[in-house]
């Protein structure tokens, strides 16, 4: 016990030196914080928060709901190969497949900044990253009006709202994550950048796990009104930081 609890202490003081080295560079310090935000209190919605929502729509009523949307999403689901025992395991997996849709569409976002950065390709990361993290804070309000909403919503404009922004959501975190690898290779030597990817990797799987007891907490807390209001107030801290 007592070498786990060094190697742990271990873990933290290098991960804290390497914070403290950055103090030179406001730009990375702010954006390992965003990134920080983003895995403690928005990733973990995707494993955590839209299992329960799911869970809540009963069995075949996209079939039964006959509209236009839900007539899409079982479309998308047989089009990908999706077929799960239960229902809800379908939509949890669609929405899923918005997030691998993201990063494609991240490069032809990243196609489109290089092309408006093309007189000017000094600032190209700085387009990017401004590009990104406006995006980032798009979607998440976006997110944040599709969960205070949801339950006006019929079940098929639920799972399709959620796998819209989930897929836009994720392709704007992967422009930033590309702009911000790219700063950080022109800001730092080529020997700190081993360590620093190291420590920041830890930091955001220590921040991820943190954020899914954070949201379990807020599904222990009642009913499903009680925990999309919590999860949804989780949320809009996530906005806060970034704003």
């Amino acid at each position: 016990a007592t070498s786990a609890h060094a190697r742990l202490f271990s873990v933290f003081r290098q991960v804290w030196e390497g914070i403290l080295s950055l103090k030179s560079d406001r730009t990375i310090a702010l954006l390992i914080l965003n990134t920080l935000v983003t895995n403690m209190l928005v990733y973990p919605l995707g494993s955590v928060v839209f299992p329960v929502i799911f869970k809540a729509i009963p069995e075949g009523a996209i079939e039964e709901e006959g509209s236009v949307v839900s007539g899409v999403i079982l479309g998308l689901q047989n089009m990908a190969g999706i077929k799960k025992s239960k229902a809800w395991m379908n939509y949890a997996a669609l929405v899923s497949l918005g997030g691998v849709v993201g990063p494609f569409l991240s490069s032809a976002v990243v196609y489109w900044i290089k092309a408006v950065s093309s007189k000017c390709p000094e600032r190209t990361n700085w387009i990017g990253l401004n590009c990104g993290i406006f995006g980032q804070i798009a979607t998440v309000s976006s997110l944040l009006g599709v969960l205070t909403l949801l339950q006006q919503f019929t079940a098929g404009t639920r799972i399709f709202l959620l796998f819209i922004v989930w897929g836009a959501m994720t392709a704007l975190n992967n422009v930033t994550t590309i702009y911000f690898n790219a700063h950080t290779q022109q800001r730092l030597d080529r020997s700190e950048r081993g360590r620093f990817i190291a420590n920041i990797l830890t930091l955001f799987t220590l921040a991820n796990s943190i954020g899914s007891l954070m949201y379990g907490w807020a599904l222990a807390s009642g009913g499903l009104e009680v925990q999309i209001m919590w999860s949804t107030r989780l949320l809009l801290a996530a906005l806060a930081c970034r704003l």
